[in-house]
């Protein structure tokens, strides 16, 4: 059973993700903004973060680089769930190309819980829990490309 914080506005999408991960054996808090994503992590122990890239008030990537400057959570895996046209997006030539975070899975909406939940899954196989880790390598056949693991996370829901 991993915590899980859930960095999200109040919607029937946010309560359909937390009742899929309690489910799954997990605990989930909720944050409806940056702000209280980062009170939240500051007074509790979380394994990783779901974290909207379209909060009220601050974008998840920045939330992503602050929840890192808390003490102890330096490398906290973190799902970031990005809009659509993200995916396909370029950078200007004039554009500094953004850096890879480790340990950042990217999820682009609209994605079913079932998504979301598969990248949970990764971000807690990357943080060294040990019996999470056994069954991804189970699993690393039919997960060897993003579309097979789409697939099946789509079946999960």
């Amino acid at each position: 059973m991993a915590n899980v914080l859930i960095a999200q506005e109040a919607t029937d999408e946010r309560t359909r993700l937390m009742m899929a991960l309690q489910m799954a054996g997990h605990e989930a808090a909720e944050a409806s903004d940056g702000t209280l994503a980062v009170q939240l992590l500051g007074s509790g122990h979380y394994d990783t973060a779901v974290i909207d890239d379209e909060l009220p008030d601050m974008f998840g990537s920045e939330l992503v680089l602050l929840l890192r400057n808390i003490d102890g959570y330096t490398e906290l895996p973190a799902v970031l769930l990005l809009p659509s046209c993200a995916e396909d997006a370029q950078p200007a030539e004039s554009e500094t190309p953004m850096p890879d975070v480790p340990s950042v899975y990217r999820v682009y909406k609209p994605a079913s819980c079932g998504e979301i939940q598969a990248a949970v899954e990764l971000a807690l196989a990357g943080s060294g829990e040990p019996d999470r880790h056994v069954q991804l390598e189970q699993r690393r056949e039919v997960w060897g490309d993003v579309s097979a693991l789409q697939r099946l996370a789509r079946s999960a829901t």
